[in-house]
């Protein structure tokens, strides 16, 4: 303490204790410190150096209490994270561990582990000083002499001295890679699932080390062993905290389709959903619903992390027999909507495979998602008009889309796609549109469309009646780069399968903004599907003079010059036959003529034709749309 005060300085403290003669005074004196913990004020690591070092076993074993209980405070962890301290209780742990120094070696562990807390100097000291094997190999002996009550306890001291040593980062969580943590810890899991009674603590610290590890480096991969362990230890144990661990870890190493396919092999998923069940059935009479609810999303998260791996995948549905897969479709009708959303996303998964989906539809899988999604989209509606709805918004907008995800897939097949085509999906789909508030999901539902619009007349004839067409043509604006760009492939599709006498349905809803402007798209795809929409517009609607102002408002004459200049060396043959085309239909109106030649998109096409060598065929074609451009008079 600087300055003058009442109380003792730091330096007398040292001086008295380093005078202290007799055992007792000093046992005394040391227990007056563990009492004090962290409260301890004065600085007295002189003396704990000193200390670690005297002959008398049990001045050791409080010095080394003591240190324990000083490191705990936070501001004071610094002045013992020395060399001097910290090697001396190495040396300690290094020795054998037998039953008379069990309080010792515990409390050595301790004292590291607090010594580590969110210190580096510690954990260095520890890299540096072979810690990391030391306590490996009290590990080691502790699982050898596992019926030892005593030496069990030391085990948990361990495993919390390397978790707060880990914490620090990579290079000391690579460090109990490079050793023989891991093994041991998947020895001491898989004891702990033998027994009648599980010690939730150790495996909770085990479980949390393991995830540390696993989040300083998130490409690592645990052995096949390891995660059989966990997944052991998450069959056997009735402890929500331990649930929920194994789970995070389990869904951690899922990212790697190796544990996926091992999940599904081993039953993991199985056991996962029927723990989901069981806890539903009994949620009522559980008390903690948080960490109820925690566990929940954590099995449900790691039952769509596995269904994401093609060959887990297949195991699960096993031909529509698999467990998995029947549960999944049981919780279509469940009015939990963790479940729901849960079931939900599966089945988008299972789908994935084509003659899947075509048995999935002949189980009417394609109509509960289609009530799903209507039943979800009308309580959207509801909570926009202010009515009290139970159902949190997050939990609409993720059943809207997931539901959306899986009718999708399930409809990739041409047959299931002219089924949900006949039915009751486009007048859904349409009705919705108006409604929906959220991107993603407004994306979502405009792809579906499209998606059934795929060589089925009769959808296009019921989107160009809609009332809704408009707000299929205002998305296109909204600022969403999913939806803005779903919204023209949408239009370009109706275009193309309209009957001609509905044409100017798409001008009346003013949809030829979109098409130009979907010119630009980054997709030579896209471009395409635009040109052919507009040249079957500007075909199908002469004379009508809507068309061109439309056009022009539209600054048509700018969009093809830079399509062309930006596209010049890669612009597929395809889509320059069809910028053709759609220049020679338009080319005989006037007002667009003023507009390309204003634009300059003569000029554009004269060094499109001189830049490439594969335009032979087209030549003639290009040159005469030149020259009818280019002697155009301006007005």
């Amino acid at each position: 303490m600087d300055g003058p005060s009442a109380k003792k300085s730091t330096s007398f403290e040292t001086l008295v204790i380093q005078n202290i003669s007799n055992t007792n005074d000093l046992k005394a004196k040391l227990n007056e410190i563990i009492a004090s913990g962290k409260d301890y004020e004065y600085d007295v690591s002189s003396c704990i150096k000193a200390l670690l070092n005297n002959n008398d076993p049990v001045i050791v074993l409080l010095t080394v209490q003591a240190l324990s209980e000083l490191a705990k405070c936070e501001t004071k962890r610094d002045t013992y994270a020395q060399k001097d301290v910290i090697v001396p209780i190495l040396s300690i742990l290094s020795k054998d561990v037998t039953l008379d120094n069990v309080e010792l070696i515990k409390h050595c562990c301790r004292a590291l582990g607090n010594l580590c807390c969110d210190c580096d100097t510690s954990r260095n000291i520890l890299l540096q000083n072979n810690g990391v094997c030391i306590l490996g190999n009290v590990l080691k002996i502790c699982i050898e002499n596992n019926t030892s009550t005593p030496l069990g306890e030391i085990k948990v001291v361990v495993v919390k001295a390397l978790l707060n040593y880990a914490i620090g980062g990579q290079e000391y969580s690579e460090s109990l890679v490079k050793s023989d943590l891991i093994e041991y810890s998947r020895k001491m899991l898989t004891v702990e699932s033998f027994k009648e009674v599980m010690d939730d603590d150790l495996v909770s610290t085990i479980l949390t080390l393991l995830t540390v590890i696993n989040d300083n480096n998130t490409e690592l991969l645990f052995d096949v062993d390891l995660n059989m362990a966990v997944l052991n230890v998450l069959r056997e144990t009735t402890n929500v905290d331990v649930s929920e661990l194994a789970l995070e870890h389990l869904h951690t190493q899922a990212e790697h389709e190796s544990v996926k396919t091992l999940l599904a092999k081993e039953g993991g998923v199985n056991l996962v959903c029927s723990r989901l069940e069981l806890l539903l059935e009994h949620q009522s009479t559980l008390t903690q619903d948080s960490e109820v609810e925690a566990v929940m999303k954590q099995a449900c998260d790691l039952i769509i992390i596995v269904l994401t791996g093609d060959e887990a995948m297949h195991i699960l549905y096993n031909n529509g027999k698999g467990e998995v897969y029947q549960s999944v479709v049981r919780w279509l009708e469940s009015s939990h909507h963790q479940l729901l959303v849960t079931a939900v996303l599966a089945v988008g998964n299972f789908a994935r495979q084509d003659n899947y989906c075509e048995k999935m539809m002949n189980e009417h899988i394609f109509d509960k998602l289609l009530a799903i999604f209507e039943h979800y989209h009308s309580l959207g509606v509801k909570m926009q008009s202010s009515e009290d709805v139970s159902v949190s918004p997050m939990v609409v907008m993720k059943l809207q889309h997931a539901s959306l995800s899986a009718i999708r897939n399930l409809c990739v097949p041409m047959v299931n796609k002219r089924r949900a085509a006949a039915g009751p999906a486009p007048a859904v789909f349409l009705a919705a549109l108006p409604h929906v508030q959220e991107h993603n999901v407004a994306y979502k539902l405009l792809a579906a469309i499209r998606m059934l619009l795929d060589g089925q007349e009769s959808v296009a004839r019921e989107v160009a009646c809609s009332p809704w067409l408009h707000h299929i043509s205002s998305w296109g604006g909204s600022g969403h780069a999913g939806a803005g760009a779903e919204s023209p492939r949408l239009l370009a599709r109706v275009a193309r399968l309209l009957p001609q006498n509905l044409l100017p349905r798409l001008l009346e809803a003013d949809c030829v903004s979109r098409l130009v402007d979907m010119l630009l798209a980054s997709h030579a795809l896209m471009q395409n599907e635009a040109l052919v929409a507009l040249t079957l517009l500007a075909a199908g609607c002469q004379p009508d003079t809507n068309l061109t102002d439309q056009l022009v408002k539209s600054e048509i004459g700018k969009h093809l010059s830079v399509l062309v200049d930006t596209n010049c060396a890669k612009m597929p043959l395809e889509v320059a036959e069809n910028l053709l085309s759609f220049l020679e239909v338009t080319s005989r109106y006037e007002t667009l003529l003023l507009d390309y030649k204003s634009a300059k998109v003569h000029d554009a096409l004269t060094k499109f034709a001189t830049s490439r060598d594969d335009l032979d065929h087209v030549d003639n074609r290009i040159h005469k749309i030149i020259d009818l451009i280019s002697e155009e008079k301006s007005e």
